[in-house]
């Protein structure tokens, strides 16, 4: 047998009004997701990142683009490469995430592509908490080691963001060891790139 316990009206009311709207800061849970799906609004919404949906305006700050894929970073280790220019500039997410470690841990997960070794501290900076490649080293990494729209393109955006053809060509000095490979390549392509002086 239930028993009813008086509540006074005014603390039913309370109970049953509005709450303050907090917004969506990161990846929505599951269930969440399953109650708003809509198929007009969701490529307008909300951006694949790594297999999870992103709100699509948290993605317009560097720091937006970070948490999206710091979900998905099983490690610490220095973001490379096309997902450290992503995080820098923008542009559509990668489909990989590309991770230098120390030691060169291989991963199980199939987004997460790792590199062993280590860049000079002149090549990465620390954006909260997290340590990644500068856009000179991104840009000169996918450079050497991306295809070829890729590799003109990366150069030329880090020429839009500000990046000098000397700061990229020093950066590319650093490339040593293993890490050379492609080098001249990159050199050619950053020579040819047209730089405003």
């Amino acid at each position: 047998m239930t028993r009813c316990v008086p509540v006074p009206g005014h603390a039913a009311v309370a109970h049953l009004s509005a709450r303050p709207l907090t917004p969506v800061l990161g990846m929505l849970p599951t269930q969440d997701m399953q109650l708003l799906r809509c198929a007009e609004l969701d490529s307008r919404l909300l951006v694949n990142v790594l297999g999870n949906l992103q709100p699509a305006d948290l993605l317009q700050s560097v720091e937006g683009r970070l948490q999206a894929i710091t979900t998905a970073l099983p490690c610490q280790g220095v973001l490379l490469a096309g997902t450290a220019l992503w995080v820098h500039v923008g542009g559509a997410p990668p489909s990989t995430l590309e991770v230098c470690l120390p030691g060169g841990r291989r991963s199980r997960v199939p987004y997460l592509v790792t590199r062993r070794g280590r860049l000079p501290h002149s090549d990465t900076t620390v954006i909260n908490g997290v340590t990644c490649a500068t856009i000179a080293r991104a840009a000169v990494d996918i450079a050497r080691l991306g295809p070829p729209t890729a590799a003109v393109q990366a150069i030329m955006t880090a020429r839009d963001h500000g990046v000098s053809r000397v700061r990229l060509l020093l950066t590319l000095n650093h490339c040593r060891g293993a890490a050379s490979r492609g080098c001249p390549r990159a050199q050619h392509i950053i020579e040819s790139v047209t730089f405003q002086q």
